[in-house]
């Protein structure tokens, strides 16, 4: 791991170095004295260094280039680096922009070299135009040229959310705007790790994980067989995208529609799905989410989806009904209301790119409407008698095994038990067996837990 970190601050090191060198040569061009024209061989004199493989950083700037169009000139790859560099700058090496801040307290440059001030920064932080300064200066044709390539809304760079241009007064140019790093590229960048958004009620989902593996979701061999097929989605969907015959046939992302009891493993599945991709899966609060102001649940459905798109997250709707039900008959104003909301929420589920999973208690509580578009739905059903059995099995061995075998096989025959059911008796009894300091679980204890679970259900032992 250290020597990971080493080869990042090597390689961020360089990059800042070759950016120096730019700076240096482009703010002798403010000196009256100095005939100074930028132009495309100007960038291609300046190509950035070799980049150390296999770094965070090298990785990213490699999956950026990847989907650049072959036409593109090759001075482009010097923009985004450039670009690149500077955005990250601010927060790894602020001392890039000393000879900006030098220059601007003397009035040189101030309506050239963009950037700004802050009451709390006494520093430079540069801007769309401080980029736009180094890699075109007055060259009108190639200032236009790196507006379209890199700044566009098709670039990899806004497509992927990698930084942004920060909002500014409508009377400025829109290159005005701080050049952003957003808090995904941060996390890649700076602490090496993926970025995890917590809850907030600017992002109203929850990152959910679990210890458990495979082996420990006790379902049916068809439930199990319906899975796996999303397993191998995850698996094939890059091949799947580039792949010209697929891609003009099928729409992107997988739709997939998870029913059954509550207690019976959906949650489980859908955690244990992102952990074998090694993709992070978000379950959506609903109850930040849904609002009984007009326009508010979109807003707040809107900003789940444009965080999650392209960045290869899992979404999970736990208890979707609330949301994804059917739609009504329009007589009052609140119905017509709730409809926008179901189809603007169709809308954005049909056009994600990733995977969306819908939990309901019910098939028949869903829209029509959305159950058409489901690659999938897989049925949770309640355990029958031999998957009862395995699961009562898998947790009450060893100090925890029930002394009266005979009640164990009873209550397994007799009740329809869900695995989150029996996870409740076993909390019970571990903890009682602990407290009275017993060598494994006692007919009382036992029968306790059972009577406590099934008095939830209205139903005695």
């Amino acid at each position: 791991m250290r020597e990971q970190e080493i080869l990042l601050s090597n390689t961020i090191g360089a990059e800042i170095n070759w950016a120096k060198g730019i700076i240096g040569q482009r703010l002798e061009s403010l000196n009256p004295q100095n005939e100074y024209n930028i132009s495309e061989e100007f960038l291609l004199n300046n190509y950035p260094p070799d980049m150390i493989e296999g770094t965070t950083y090298s990785v990213l700037v490699e999956d950026l280039i990847r989907e650049r169009d072959p036409d593109d000139p090759e001075w482009l790859h010097v923009a985004e680096r450039l670009i690149l560099i500077l955005t990250l700058a601010p927060h790894v090496d602020p001392s890039l922009f000393e000879p900006f801040s030098i220059l601007l307290s003397k009035g040189v440059g101030v309506d050239s070299l963009g950037g700004v001030k802050n009451n709390r920064f006494y520093g430079f932080i540069p801007t769309g135009e401080t980029a736009l300064f180094l890699l075109a200066g007055n060259n009108i044709s190639l200032r236009r040229q790196i507006i379209l390539k890199v700044f566009h809304c098709a670039h990899s760079f806004t497509k992927k959310g990698v930084f942004s241009l920060q909002e500014t007064n409508p009377n400025l140019s829109r290159f005005c705007g701080i050049l952003t790093l957003s808090d995904e590229y941060y996390s890649l960048l700076i602490e090496g790790k993926a970025f995890i958004p917590s809850l907030s009620p600017s992002f109203p989902a929850q990152h959910i994980d679990t210890e458990e593996t495979w082996d420990d979701l006790v379902v049916g061999g068809q439930t199990r067989f319906a899975l796996e097929e999303i397993n191998i989605w995850l698996k094939e969907n890059k091949q799947m995208i580039v792949d010209e015959q697929v891609s003009r046939k099928i729409k992107k992302g997988y739709r997939a529609l998870f029913y059954g009891p509550s207690g019976t493993g959906k949650t489980m599945a859908a955690s244990l799905i992102g952990k074998e991709a090694n993709v992070p899966v978000f379950r959506i609060d609903l109850s930040v989410v849904v609002s009984k102001y007009i326009g508010e649940t979109e807003k707040n459905l809107a900003s789940i989806f444009d965080k999650a798109e392209n960045r290869n997250w899992i979404l999970f709707f736990d208890e979707a009904d609330a949301l994804f039900g059917k739609r009504t008959q329009t007589t009052t104003a609140n119905d017509r209301y709730a409809n926008q909301e179901v189809s603007y929420l169709l809308q954005r589920v049909e056009n994600f790119n990733g995977l969306v999973i819908l939990s309901s208690n019910l098939k028949s509580n869903m829209d029509s409407a959305f159950t058409r578009r489901f690659q999938t739905m897989i049925k949770f059903p309640v355990p029958n008698e031999t998957l009862r059995k395995e699961l009562f099995d898998r947790v009450f061995y060893g100090r925890y095994a029930v002394e009266n075998k005979e009640l164990l096989e009873k209550v397994v025959k007799k009740y329809e038990l869900t695995g989150a059911e029996i996870n409740n008796i076993f909390r019970y009894c571990a903890m009682m067996t602990l407290h009275h300091g017993n060598e494994k679980v006692t007919e009382q204890i036992f029968s306790e837990g059972v009577i406590k679970e099934l008095r939830k259900k209205g139903k005695a032992l």
